[in-house]
């Protein structure tokens, strides 16, 4: 009986050891967390973050999905990293998968990682040398100044302190080149803006309308002052020019109005005709952009407040022509607009002794200014007209020991003292009776101006310049002059080649 009692027993333990192999205990459902397990999101200057894994899995690991967003494992911790971020872009987001596995079992989990955009840092153009009307950029980059003050703000004789700009925003008046400028905003009565490479742009505090507009000028050369025989630090190039180079239309810079801040662009190549137009220029949107004139018939639009509103319209003076050579109504001309309302007025030994300041209606940089009207008159042997090239101060460019139109290459390098040449570019003028480029020519032409008004004479208007030349006229007759001080009318636009202050 025993023996029996034992077979069975050995027969029992077998068929639950069959049962045991062919039914065995189910693995444990797979575990994963991670502390913290919330989105990580890292500033500019990045960092890390130290999360901590817990699994009942044999082993896990981790990767991103980013090279940005970096990893590193060891035991039961996940660090996160990421480096400075230095780009004015957020980093693209990142996910880190971290999955945990005992043989072929397995569970994951992500992590969202974010990086913030490096901080905008502005440039202030307006600290240092001061406000101004024209901001000269020597690099790319992100840049500010003061929108709230008009020019350098300052009160001369014949202008009171101007009142403060109240603008809502900010917008691209035109630019030299598409995409030039970008991200312009106007933040707490500052401009901010980026520019992306050389050229010219304006840029304006808009309230409903302009209420006041800015010259953005970054040259290829840079600016440097050249002593003149005449005492004057005398800038190297034009006003708006690109570079000095001689023969290069880029070379020819902006033309202004007299008496007004804005700039027109002159001709993009070397020559032209009386049907050439300015350079090619572009709004925000990357449109082209057309400098339009104001009516030929008449006058209500020949104001002040028309020009600062209206930076991009040439003002006629056709319908007053008879009268008033100003792009201002007849009976409304101001002498003071660039400082100097007395620069006519000559001493005892017959020289001119008004020299000015600069006001907030002046075009140039801060630090620089329109020049007075005794500038150059050592470019001449008589200090006036002269038709005889042997009688230009000019340089012997062509190395031939003869002054002749050899050494002419769509303008002339002047003597600006016994050491010193350089290089003034025949940009030609805007009519300003048609308000057009139109009706003179590129490359043969150029006329410069000086901050004094010109002695009314036979027509009221009229502005003193510091250099005209030709060498040719409208029909290709050789016509050679050249005079270092002369009048023009206030409505034509000319090139401005500023002086230190």
């Amino acid at each position: 009986m025993k023996r029996h009692f034992l077979w069975c027993l050995c027969i029992l333990s077998i068929c639950i050891a069959g049962c045991s192999k062919d039914n065995p205990e189910p693995a444990p459902d797979p575990e994963l967390t991670l502390a913290p397990d919330a989105p990580i999101a890292f500033t500019a200057a990045g960092g890390s973050v130290v999360v901590t894994v817990t699994t009942n899995m044999e082993s896990w690991s981790a990767q991103s999905d980013q090279t940005w967003c970096t990893i590193e494992t060891a035991q039961n911790k996940l660090t996160v990293k990421a480096a400075a971020n230095e780009s004015y872009e957020a980093m693209p987001e990142a996910t880190v998968t971290v999955t945990a596995s005992t043989g072929s079992n397995s569970i994951s989990k992500q992590l969202q990682v974010t990086q913030a955009a490096a901080e905008k840092s502005y440039t202030d153009l307006s600290k240092g040398k001061g406000t101004s009307n024209c901001y000269l950029i020597t690099e790319a980059g992100y840049y500010s100044f003061d929108a709230t003050v008009r020019g350098n703000g300052a009160a001369t004789e014949g202008l009171d302190a101007p009142t403060a700009v109240a603008g809502t925003s900010a917008e691209i008046v035109w630019q030299s080149s598409a995409n030039l400028i970008s991200e312009v905003e106007l933040v707490d009565g500052r401009i901010r803006f980026h520019i992306s490479g050389t050229g010219n742009a304006v840029i304006a505090a808009i309230d409903g309308a302009i209420q006041w507009s800015w010259h953005i000028w970054y040259p290829e050369t840079e600016v440097t002052a050249l002593h003149a025989k005449s005492g004057y630090e005398v800038m190297n190039m034009n006003l708006g020019a690109m570079t000095d180079k001689i023969g290069d239309a880029k070379s020819y810079g902006m033309l202004y109005q007299w008496g007004r801040k804005d700039p027109f662009p002159a001709a993009a190549t070397t020559t032209g005709t009386t049907e050439t137009v300015g350079a090619t220029i572009y709004d925000g949107s990357n449109k082209e952009v057309t400098i339009r004139n104001s009516s030929w018939y008449e006058t209500s639009d020949n104001t002040l407040e028309y020009a600062i509103a209206n930076p991009t319209i040439c003002i006629s003076n056709m319908s007053q022509f008879s009268t008033s050579r100003d792009w201002l109504q007849a009976g409304r001309s101001n002498d003071a607009l660039w400082g100097n309302p007395h620069g006519d007025g000559k001493d005892d030994g017959n020289n001119l002794s008004n020299k000015g300041a600069k006001s907030f209606y002046d075009p140039c940089p801060a630090g620089w200014r329109v020049p007075p009207a005794d500038v150059f008159l050592h470019l001449t042997a008589s200090g006036g007209y002269a038709w005889v090239i042997s009688d230009f101060n000019i340089y012997d460019v062509s190395g031939d020991g003869t002054l002749s139109l050899d050494d002419y290459n769509c303008g002339w390098v002047f003597n600006l003292d016994d050491n010193t040449t350089s290089y003034f570019p025949a940009a030609a003028r805007f009519d300003g009776s048609y308000a057009m480029l139109m009706g003179s020519v590129s490359g043969l032409w150029g006329s410069y101006w000086s901050n004094a008004p010109f002695p009314g004479l036979m027509f009221e208007g009229g502005a003193y310049s510091v250099l005209s030349f030709q060498v040719k006229d409208q029909n290709g007759n050789e016509m050679i002059t050249t005079s270092p001080f002369g009048g023009g009318g206030r409505a034509d636009a000319y090139s401005v080649r500023c002086i230190r202050e």
